[in-house]
């Protein structure tokens, strides 16, 4: 069989018409290379829904209209607690400056002295 004839059978793109209907080697190649391009899309959609991404990042479900507590422990060693604010903003740029609310600022003594407590002072509204 004459290669021809191999692709004039697999040509999915005949005339509906029975009297127009012609199998053509054009028309095999067609959807031989549709069909690769088919499979290979499909592939690889599947291996990008099979694949795992990390993104390191926070999303607030802000739907129920609570507000979310979040805790932090942060130590800065060289700096005076009255230097210190808590600027927050959401993704939506919703700004809060100087947040005081829940927020408790401890004065520590240095590392060479074992890093105890010496004042604590709570920032209330």
């Amino acid at each position: 069989m004459a290669p021809k004839s191999r692709f004039t059978r697999l040509d999915a793109f005949t005339k509906t018409v029975d009297e127009a209907r012609v199998r053509t080697t054009s028309g095999g190649i067609v959807t031989i290379v549709s069909l690769l391009i088919v499979l290979y899309l499909a592939f690889s959609e599947w291996l990008d829904y099979r694949r795992v991404v990390v993104r390191p990042e926070l999303v607030v479900d802000k739907t129920r209209g609570e507000k979310m507590e979040i805790w932090m422990n942060i130590t800065f060693p060289h700096i005076p607690c009255e230097l210190l604010t808590l600027d927050v903003m959401d993704v939506s740029g919703e700004m809060q400056v100087g947040v005081k609310h829940g927020v408790l600022k401890i004065r520590l003594s240095p590392g060479e002295e074992g890093g105890r407590a010496i004042d604590i002072k709570t920032l209330d509204l």
